[in-house]
């Protein structure tokens, strides 16, 4: 029972109130849980109070895992981002609360009862959820106050979402634009001749690292002290003596078997679909005739390739091989089971019509002997014998890794498991390291407990962690701890001159490109000639053709800005610019416009119906949301919205 509550409780039950819930613990004051102190308020919405603290676990629940975490002015930005999130819930929230939403107590009853984490033996469990939340400092009446009010704020979402509808008209207009053509010429500019052209001074690599020196710090890592326990590694070193082996075989004996084989053949009249009682009597007359032949005498297999309705066996005298019982009908199967070899039944009624099955042959199942199935014998006890130790080796190493929270050495030992080290990794992890890699393993190395502010003495050990499988089909579990620390540190411009180079090479080459393609755009616009243009400037040029949204041989890039440019004028060209996926650049000349034909009967109709109904209604909830904004009495602390003490 405690590792249930621990890992609902530190696994994924924390994320129900603070991921799953869009009104999380902001709106009901967080600063309960996580201490006292005076609360230091970064926004207000009417007279709800957003402190800082609680921006602050927004903020780090919207960056755990991230590679690149921003820092000073950007990390404020992100701050701001995840503020302006934090208000529009509120909003939203409040708007539900004035036009009289409500969610029966009923229905929170509901949806807590379906929450698997509250949940034991896959039904809910009532001293479970009572455990759960309090092992998080909640009383059910808050949690339940929370949900209920992220159930009638999405009920004020789902309404302003049904109100919204599409005409027939719309879809037509969409069918048109979908499949539009274009007629375009193109001029492709590669990017590479103006990076090849790009020279550098050591000077300009100078000035932009000391005027970004912020951005070139390797990221903090750690290593790992870990236990790993694996069902298949004890699996492997268990070996039994060939008495015990011989015991077990002799025990199941079932399981190491030849089954007996019954190769049966049919003839088939169906009933057609609907079932009339005519059809029924007409299929039943035609089985009861060829029944008759046989009695008199006539051979099975020509009458089924005369009279079956299965042309897959028909033409093999109504072979269809080996029966495997649970793949055909019920009544096939029992009818077929009870014929000796050589013999046919009488005619069987099955969901597909009037049958007459013969027993071609039965090859009898027999024992394998215990010297010939021994090394499979090893294998089953081996795998049945490592489950039960599994799941006594996890219970322990739980138990000595919790109760002994500062060290791994009692486990160890007791388990007589190696004690292993992962190499360094940041938050992004380390592919090449199967433990290192896990994003389990990553959240629990920089969680608070584990990663100790990067301290090893003070690092605790973390819950037990359920690998993902690799290769082999194998349960493991891994406890870790941290090792070392390495911090975050500035690099030196030696270090990151290849990295500055590289930037600034493609910032000069990209500035001196977008001019030229700026006054290409212009000679083109006072009427030059594209084709021309492209030969004075070694430049390719791909004549004009219809194309659509999805072609092939134009990169989407091009395609995209093509589609989006302004529809030329009668006898005029419209230009347009953009870079490709490779980074060349491309200017493209739209010489003329097809509307796509409206086709009532397109099946895709509906398609696009359903998609412009969802596009709408997502506009209007950010149409609403907006205006709910707009007259909200919103105030924002933006001196206080820095993670300092000002």
């Amino acid at each position: 029972m405690l590792q249930s509550i621990r890992d609902k409780a530190t696994g994924v039950f924390a994320w129900v109130i603070v991921v799953l819930l869009i009104i999380p613990f902001a709106l009901w004051g967080i600063q309960e849980y996580l201490g006292g102190g005076s609360a230091i308020v970064v926004a207000k919405i009417s007279d709800v109070e957003i402190t800082r603290n609680e921006l602050n676990v927004r903020v780090d629940r919207s960056l755990r895992g991230r590679k690149d975490r921003p820092e000073g002015a950007a990390l404020l930005t992100h701050r701001r981002n995840v503020l302006e999130q934090m208000i529009q819930e509120e909003v939203l929230n409040q708007a539900a609360a004035d036009r009289g939403l409500r969610i029966h107590e009923s229905m929170v009853a509901q949806q807590i009862q379906a929450n698997q984490n509250f949940q034991k033996d896959g039904k809910f469990d009532q001293q479970v959820y009572q455990d759960v939340l309090e092992y998080n400092n909640m009383d059910p009446a808050a949690y339940q106050a929370t949900l209920a009010r992220e159930m009638v704020v999405q009920q004020l979402i789902n309404g302003i979402q049904q109100s919204s509808f599409v005409t027939p008209v719309e879809i037509d207009h969409l069918q048109e634009q979908q499949g539009r053509k274009l007629n375009i010429a193109t001029l492709q500019i590669p990017f590479s001749q103006y990076k090849e052209a790009v020279v550098l001074k050591d000077e300009e690599k100078e000035t932009y690292y000391q005027e970004h020196k912020q951005n070139f710090f390797t990221p903090e890592k750690v290593s790992l002290d870990y236990l790993l326990l694996d069902s298949r590694v004890i699996e492997k070193g268990l070996k039994f003596s060939d008495e015990k082996l011989q015991q077990h075989y002799d025990d199941n004996k079932d399981s190491f078997v030849t089954m007996e084989q019954r190769q049966v053949a049919h003839i088939l009249v169906e009933v057609p679909a609907g079932n009339k009682k005519e059809d029924e009597a007409a299929a039943e007359k035609r089985i009861n005739e060829v029944y008759e032949k046989l009695q008199k005498g006539e051979d099975f297999a020509a009458l089924a390739a005369s009279h079956s309705d299965d042309a897959g066996s028909s033409a093999q005298g109504g072979d269809i091989g080996i029966l495997e019982i649970g793949t055909l009908d019920a009544a096939f199967e029992q009818a077929a089971q009870q014929l000796a070899k050589g013999e046919y039944s009488k005619p069987v009624r099955t969901a597909f019509g009037f049958h007459i099955i013969k027993m071609v042959d039965i090859k009898p199942g027999s024992s394998k002997p215990f010297a010939e199935v021994k090394e499979d014998v090893q294998k089953m006890l081996a795998r049945e014998e490592a489950e039960k130790l599994y799941l006594d080796q996890k219970e322990t190493l739980y138990n000595l890794t919790y109760e002994n929270p500062e060290s791994l050495d009692v486990a160890a030992r007791e388990l007589q498991l190696q004690i292993k080290k992962t190499a360094l990794f940041g938050r992004a992890g380390n592919q090449d390291d199967a433990i290192a890699k896990d994003p389990k393993v990553i959240n629990a190395a920089f969680s608070d407990d584990v990663f100790a502010e990067g301290n090893p003495a003070r690092s605790l050990n973390s819950k037990i962690i359920e690998l993902k499988a690799e290769k082999e089909v194998s349960e493991r579990v891994v406890v870790v701890r941290l090792s070392s620390y390495e911090p975050s540190k500035a690099q030196t411009l030696e270090q990151v001159k290849d990295e500055i180079t590289k930037t600034l090479t493609n910032k000069k080459a990209s500035e001196a490109m977008d001019a030229d393609i700026e006054a290409y755009l212009k000679q083109l616009r006072e009427g030059g000639d594209m084709e021309q243009l492209g030969k004075d400037k070694s430049l390719t040029y791909k004549a004009a053709q219809w194309v659509g949204r999805t072609e092939k041989d134009y990169d989407q890039a091009v395609l995209n800005i093509a589609f989006r440019a302004p529809k030329p004028a009668a006898d005029k060209v419209s230009y347009s610019s953009a870079n490709t996926l490779k980074g060349d650049g491309v200017i493209a000349a739209i010489l003329g416009i097809k509307m796509g034909e409206v086709k009532k009967d397109d099946p895709s109709r509906n398609f696009l119906g359903q998609f412009m109904q969802r596009m709408r209604s997502d506009t209007e909830v950010k149409a609403v949301l907006a205006d709910l904004k707009e007259q909200a009495d919103i105030t924002i602390f933006e001196s206080r919205l820095a993670n300092d003490d000002s």
